[in-house]
């Protein structure tokens, strides 16, 4: 019994320090707030809520679990970032550049995408209700079950995209 005990205690503190060692790298998220580069930044877990980061270069950073909810974002380049499962509610990414971006099951609720580059993304499972994507570049994206209800998509580009079980603007799924 207490070996067991003891196995179980040692997993539980190895999962924690691993959880920590993949935690955001301070440094690089103040090098981030004052000079908005941070190629291949470990920031997985940062807060930025309604912090201006317009033209941010983020490209290959790691942002997973991040919050941005309501920052600004706008011509920010986050090409091959992962975003998996981020906050990115309300945020403004007008004309931002996320090609090859990992966001799946990331939270866009009402977030302003207009002009996007997503060309190639993974947005599996993603929430984009209310969102604004008009103009936005889904070129040979995985939509696969993300939600697009109540979204404006006027002049959206989906060549190539995958869209089985996504929630169409108008409620209904596509197949």
């Amino acid at each position: 019994m207490q070996k067991t005990v003891a196995i179980a205690g040692t997993a539980v503190v190895s999962t924690l320090v691993a959880a920590l060692a993949v935690m955001a790298n301070p440094t690089q998220r103040q090098q981030l707030i004052d000079t908005r580069q941070c190629e291949k930044c470990q920031l997985d877990g940062a807060t930025f809520y309604s912090f201006d980061l317009e033209g941010a270069n983020l490209r290959g950073a790691s942002l997973v679990a991040a919050a941005f909810q309501g920052a600004i974002l706008d011509y920010a380049t986050l090409t091959d970032s992962s975003l998996e499962k981020a906050n990115l509610a309300l945020v403004k990414l007008r004309s931002a550049d996320l090609t090859g971006a990992n966001l799946k099951g990331a939270y866009l609720y009402g977030a302003d995408l207009e002009g996007a580059n997503l060309t190639g993304a993974n947005l599996e499972g993603a929430i984009l209700e209310g969102a604004n994507l008009r103009g936005v570049d889904f070129s040979n994206a995985n939509l696969q079950k993300a939600n697009f209800t109540k979204a404006q998509m006027a002049g959206v580009r989906t060549e190539g995209a995958m869209m089985k079980g996504a929630i169409l603007p108008d409620g209904k799924v596509a197949r």
